[in-house]
Protein backbone atom coordinates (compact mmCIF):
# COMPACT_ATOMS: atom_id res chain seq x y z
CA UNK A 1 0.00 0.00 0.00
CA UNK A 2 1.51 3.38 -1.00
CA UNK A 3 2.63 5.73 1.75
CA UNK A 4 0.43 8.75 2.37
CA UNK A 5 2.07 12.02 1.37
CA UNK A 6 1.40 13.59 4.77
CA UNK A 7 3.53 10.86 6.38
CA UNK A 8 6.56 11.58 4.18
CA UNK A 9 8.64 14.35 5.70
CA UNK A 10 12.04 15.84 5.04
CA UNK A 11 14.88 14.11 6.86
CA UNK A 12 13.08 10.79 7.37
CA UNK A 13 14.38 7.46 6.05
CA UNK A 14 12.36 5.16 3.80
CA UNK A 15 13.15 2.23 1.54
CA UNK A 16 12.75 3.11 -2.12
CA UNK A 17 13.10 0.31 -4.66
CA UNK A 18 15.47 -1.62 -2.46
CA UNK A 19 17.57 1.38 -1.40
CA UNK A 20 17.33 3.41 1.78
CA UNK A 21 16.90 7.12 1.09
CA UNK A 22 16.57 10.15 3.30
CA UNK A 23 13.83 12.46 2.02
CA UNK A 24 15.22 15.83 0.96
CA UNK A 25 13.65 18.95 -0.46
CA UNK A 26 14.75 17.98 -3.95
CA UNK A 27 12.40 14.96 -3.78
CA UNK A 28 9.25 17.00 -3.07
CA UNK A 29 8.08 17.52 -6.69
CA UNK A 30 8.37 13.78 -7.36
CA UNK A 31 6.91 12.30 -4.16
CA UNK A 32 3.42 11.79 -5.66
CA UNK A 33 5.02 9.30 -8.08
CA UNK A 34 7.80 8.02 -5.82
CA UNK A 35 5.52 7.17 -2.89
CA UNK A 36 4.08 4.17 -4.76
CA UNK A 37 7.49 2.49 -4.50
CA UNK A 38 8.38 3.77 -1.02
CA UNK A 39 8.10 1.62 2.10
CA UNK A 40 8.44 2.36 5.79
CA UNK A 41 11.51 0.66 7.30
CA UNK A 42 10.64 -1.74 10.16
CA UNK A 43 12.64 -1.36 13.35
CA UNK A 44 15.25 -4.13 13.34
CA UNK A 45 18.51 -4.66 15.19
CA UNK A 46 20.75 -3.81 12.25
CA UNK A 47 18.80 -0.61 11.55
CA UNK A 48 19.20 0.47 15.18
CA UNK A 49 22.94 -0.14 14.99
CA UNK A 50 23.06 2.08 11.89
CA UNK A 51 21.31 4.83 13.88
CA UNK A 52 23.99 4.71 16.54
CA UNK A 53 22.19 2.57 19.12
CA UNK A 54 23.91 -0.21 21.06
CA UNK A 55 22.63 -3.20 22.98
CA UNK A 56 21.77 -2.70 26.64
CA UNK A 57 22.10 -5.60 29.12
CA UNK A 58 20.65 -8.99 28.09
CA UNK A 59 17.00 -8.08 27.81
CA UNK A 60 17.17 -7.14 24.13
CA UNK A 61 17.01 -3.42 24.81
CA UNK A 62 18.85 -0.80 22.79
CA UNK A 63 20.21 2.48 24.08
CA UNK A 64 21.81 5.62 22.74
CA UNK A 65 23.67 8.04 24.99
CA UNK A 66 23.42 11.76 24.31
CA UNK A 67 26.25 14.19 24.90
CA UNK A 68 24.32 15.91 27.71
CA UNK A 69 24.05 12.69 29.70
CA UNK A 70 20.52 11.75 28.72
CA UNK A 71 19.67 8.25 27.47
CA UNK A 72 17.19 7.18 24.81
CA UNK A 73 16.20 3.52 25.00
CA UNK A 74 14.08 1.06 23.02
CA UNK A 75 12.63 -2.22 24.21
CA UNK A 76 10.66 -4.86 22.30
CA UNK A 77 7.00 -5.39 23.17
CA UNK A 78 4.97 -8.56 22.86
CA UNK A 79 3.17 -7.06 19.83
CA UNK A 80 6.27 -6.86 17.59
CA UNK A 81 6.57 -3.18 18.41
CA UNK A 82 9.06 -1.19 20.48
CA UNK A 83 8.50 0.97 23.55
CA UNK A 84 10.54 4.08 24.23
CA UNK A 85 12.09 5.25 27.47
CA UNK A 86 14.03 8.39 28.31
CA UNK A 87 16.45 8.18 31.24
CA UNK A 88 14.68 5.01 32.34
CA UNK A 89 11.16 6.54 32.20
CA UNK A 90 8.71 4.80 29.83
CA UNK A 91 6.93 7.43 27.71
CA UNK A 92 4.05 5.05 26.98
CA UNK A 93 4.25 4.84 23.21
CA UNK A 94 4.81 1.96 20.80
CA UNK A 95 6.80 2.30 17.60
CA UNK A 96 7.16 0.02 14.60
CA UNK A 97 9.15 1.99 12.00
CA UNK A 98 12.45 3.84 11.80
CA UNK A 99 10.88 7.13 10.74
CA UNK A 100 8.78 7.08 13.93
CA UNK A 101 11.98 6.98 16.00
CA UNK A 102 13.31 9.90 13.97
CA UNK A 103 10.16 11.95 14.57
CA UNK A 104 10.26 11.41 18.34
CA UNK A 105 13.98 12.14 18.41
CA UNK A 106 13.44 15.45 16.60
CA UNK A 107 10.65 16.50 18.98
CA UNK A 108 12.60 15.58 22.12
CA UNK A 109 16.10 16.69 21.21
CA UNK A 110 15.60 19.20 18.36
CA UNK A 111 18.09 17.23 16.31
CA UNK A 112 17.99 15.04 13.20
CA UNK A 113 18.73 11.35 13.82
CA UNK A 114 20.95 10.08 11.00
CA UNK A 115 22.40 6.74 9.96
CA UNK A 116 26.11 6.10 10.33
CA UNK A 117 28.00 7.73 7.49
CA UNK A 118 25.07 9.94 6.49
CA UNK A 119 26.64 13.26 7.40
CA UNK A 120 25.10 16.64 6.57
CA UNK A 121 26.35 17.89 3.24
CA UNK A 122 28.65 20.89 3.48
CA UNK A 123 27.22 24.08 2.07
CA UNK A 124 28.56 24.47 -1.44
CA UNK A 125 28.93 27.74 -3.26
CA UNK A 126 27.60 27.11 -6.73
CA UNK A 127 28.24 29.38 -9.67
CA UNK A 128 25.32 30.25 -11.92
CA UNK A 129 25.41 32.03 -15.25
CA UNK A 130 22.87 34.26 -16.95
CA UNK A 131 23.59 33.48 -20.57
CA UNK A 132 23.40 36.47 -22.94
CA UNK A 133 21.38 36.54 -26.10
CA UNK A 134 23.23 36.81 -29.40
CA UNK A 135 22.54 38.89 -32.47
CA UNK A 136 22.77 38.25 -36.17
CA UNK A 137 23.06 40.72 -39.01
CA UNK A 138 20.30 40.13 -41.57
CA UNK A 139 20.61 41.48 -45.12
CA UNK A 140 17.31 42.85 -46.47
CA UNK A 141 18.37 44.60 -49.67
CA UNK A 142 20.65 47.19 -51.34
CA UNK A 143 20.63 50.95 -50.94
CA UNK A 144 19.89 52.38 -54.39
CA UNK A 145 20.42 56.08 -53.67
CA UNK A 146 22.21 58.32 -51.22
CA UNK A 147 25.59 58.06 -49.56
CA UNK A 148 25.13 54.30 -48.95
CA UNK A 149 24.16 53.57 -52.54
CA UNK A 150 25.19 50.08 -53.55
CA UNK A 151 25.71 48.91 -49.97
CA UNK A 152 23.68 46.24 -48.26
CA UNK A 153 20.73 47.21 -46.12
CA UNK A 154 20.89 45.24 -42.84
CA UNK A 155 19.36 45.00 -39.43
CA UNK A 156 20.38 43.14 -36.32
CA UNK A 157 18.09 40.37 -35.13
CA UNK A 158 18.26 39.29 -31.48
CA UNK A 159 18.61 35.53 -31.11
CA UNK A 160 17.73 34.04 -27.73
CA UNK A 161 20.33 31.87 -26.00
CA UNK A 162 20.22 28.38 -27.48
CA UNK A 163 19.30 25.99 -24.69
CA UNK A 164 20.69 22.49 -24.27
CA UNK A 165 18.60 19.43 -25.02
CA UNK A 166 19.42 17.92 -21.60
CA UNK A 167 20.27 19.41 -18.23
CA UNK A 168 21.97 17.49 -15.42
CA UNK A 169 21.61 18.67 -11.81
CA UNK A 170 24.90 19.45 -10.07
CA UNK A 171 24.56 16.50 -7.66
CA UNK A 172 23.86 13.93 -10.43
CA UNK A 173 20.40 13.26 -8.99
CA UNK A 174 18.10 14.25 -11.86
CA UNK A 175 18.37 14.56 -15.63
CA UNK A 176 15.95 16.89 -17.45
CA UNK A 177 15.03 16.88 -21.12
CA UNK A 178 14.19 20.28 -22.57
CA UNK A 179 12.01 19.16 -25.51
CA UNK A 180 8.89 17.08 -24.84
CA UNK A 181 9.77 17.63 -21.21
CA UNK A 182 10.85 14.61 -19.20
CA UNK A 183 12.64 14.08 -15.89
CA UNK A 184 14.66 11.02 -14.91
CA UNK A 185 15.95 10.06 -11.49
CA UNK A 186 19.54 8.84 -11.76
CA UNK A 187 19.92 5.50 -9.98
CA UNK A 188 22.58 2.88 -9.35
CA UNK A 189 20.81 -0.31 -10.46
CA UNK A 190 21.81 -3.78 -9.31
CA UNK A 191 19.66 -5.66 -11.83
CA UNK A 192 21.73 -6.14 -15.04
CA UNK A 193 18.80 -5.40 -17.35
CA UNK A 194 18.36 -1.96 -15.75
CA UNK A 195 22.02 -0.92 -16.14
CA UNK A 196 22.39 1.57 -19.01
CA UNK A 197 26.14 2.12 -18.70
CA UNK A 198 29.05 1.89 -16.27
CA UNK A 199 31.31 4.78 -15.35
CA UNK A 200 33.76 5.55 -12.54
CA UNK A 201 33.33 2.14 -10.94
CA UNK A 202 29.55 2.20 -10.60
CA UNK A 203 26.47 1.34 -12.62
CA UNK A 204 24.17 4.04 -13.96
CA UNK A 205 20.49 3.84 -14.76
CA UNK A 206 17.60 6.23 -15.36
CA UNK A 207 14.17 5.99 -13.80
CA UNK A 208 11.46 8.10 -15.41
CA UNK A 209 9.61 10.21 -12.83
CA UNK A 210 7.87 12.71 -15.12
CA UNK A 211 7.15 12.92 -18.82
CA UNK A 212 4.04 11.29 -20.23
CA UNK A 213 4.64 9.42 -23.46
CA UNK A 214 8.38 9.02 -22.90
CA UNK A 215 9.54 5.71 -24.36
CA UNK A 216 12.34 3.31 -23.48
CA UNK A 217 14.10 4.55 -26.61
CA UNK A 218 13.98 8.09 -25.21
CA UNK A 219 15.46 6.88 -21.93
CA UNK A 220 18.33 5.12 -23.69
CA UNK A 221 19.03 8.24 -25.75
CA UNK A 222 19.14 10.28 -22.55
CA UNK A 223 21.53 7.74 -21.00
CA UNK A 224 23.80 7.99 -24.03
CA UNK A 225 23.93 11.78 -23.63
CA UNK A 226 24.55 11.46 -19.88
CA UNK A 227 27.42 9.02 -20.37
CA UNK A 228 29.10 11.26 -22.94
CA UNK A 229 28.52 14.33 -20.75
CA UNK A 230 30.14 12.68 -17.73
CA UNK A 231 33.12 11.51 -19.77
CA UNK A 232 33.68 14.99 -21.23
CA UNK A 233 33.47 16.76 -17.86
CA UNK A 234 34.74 16.32 -14.30
CA UNK A 235 32.86 14.04 -11.91
CA UNK A 236 33.89 14.41 -8.27
CA UNK A 237 32.87 12.31 -5.30
CA UNK A 238 32.35 14.34 -2.13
Amino acid sequence: MPLELEHIKEGLYYRYKGHIIRVEEVHYPFLPAMRHAMEAIPIENNELFMLGFETWNRSGEFIRHLSDGREFGLKRTQNTGWTVWINGVDIKTELHYIHEIQEIWLVLFKDVLRRRGDHPRPALKLMYYLMPNTSASVKIGIYETGRYSGKARKYNEILPYQQQLYYLTWDCTFLFRNISFAIWLIVEPTVPTEVLFEFEGRTWGLELVAGRGTSDKDTRAAAKWLHHHLVENVLKQL
